[in-house]
């Protein structure tokens, strides 16, 4: 990146530290500029939420390519897994500068992520967020994103899974006909529907489960007990 473009960073994370700086830079005809933006996150010092406003009015000066944020007072500058995630969603590079230290590092969106080993991020990496690219990756189909970053399902007063499964496409199936592609739904230590895996076959599951990597394991009885419906995407009825 170049020095004028870093030296405008520099003096915005300065600016803003001990809080978390954001930023965008911008192709603003044959120029890059830096355009700094507020940070409206109710943790100013632990993690940042870029001003819609201030990126729609950036996105007016030019191209976005790369979105800037900063990291206060950290031993090693070393992207979290949610900036990887947020990265990943944004579709564009980020950049990230640690304060005092003024080190720098870039990521780039991971277009696919895999599906088995990724860490848990309430509302970012969970259960519901697996069968979206499990879908996505495995058949091209789109679904929309019912994940959140709280625990909805505690007190029961939220169903987001039995409340959308049927708008999504889904219809439920006989689990003694479940094949490949099929999503299991569970309720597992709460009053409502809270949980779901895809099936892979040879009663093998695919699932994100709470505060534990994605992983695929047996369809065992803890997880048959558990099961609430198994519904298919309706472009699979007569597969």
């Amino acid at each position: 990146m170049r020095e004028k473009l870093m030296a405008a960073i520099r003096e915005h994370v300065a600016a803003e530290y001990p809080k978390e700086a954001c930023g965008v830079v911008v192709q603003s005809q044959s120029s890059q500029i830096y355009i700094p933006c507020r940070n409206t996150s109710d943790k100013p010092t632990e993690q940042f939420t870029l001003a819609p406003d201030d990126y729609l009015s950036a996105e007016q000066q030019g191209e976005v390519l790369m979105i800037i944020h900063s990291h206060p007072d950290v031993p090693t500058l070393i992207p979290s897994e949610m900036d990887r995630i947020q990265c990943d969603h944004s579709g564009v590079e980020w950049g990230i500068m640690s304060w005092p230290d003024g080190d720098f590092c870039t990521l780039s969106p991971r277009e696919d992520r895999d599906l088995v080993g990724r860490r848990w991020v309430l509302g970012h990496a969970d259960c519901w967020t697996l069968i979206m690219d499990y879908y996505r990756q495995e058949h091209g189909i789109t679904l929309r994103n019912w994940s959140v970053d709280y625990e909805w399902w505690v007190d029961g007063k939220e169903n987001r899974y039995d409340d959308n499964w049927q708008a999504e496409g889904f219809i439920e199936v006989d689990p003694a006909t479940m094949h490949q592609g099929d999503m299991i739904m569970m309720q597992i230590g709460a009053p409502v529907t809270n949980h779901a895996a895809i099936y892979l076959g040879d009663n093998i599951i695919l699932h994100h489960n709470f505060g534990n990597l994605s992983t695929r394991v047996p369809y065992g009885e803890y997880w048959r007990n558990r099961t609430v419906r198994v519904v298919r995407r309706k472009e699979f009825m007569n597969a």
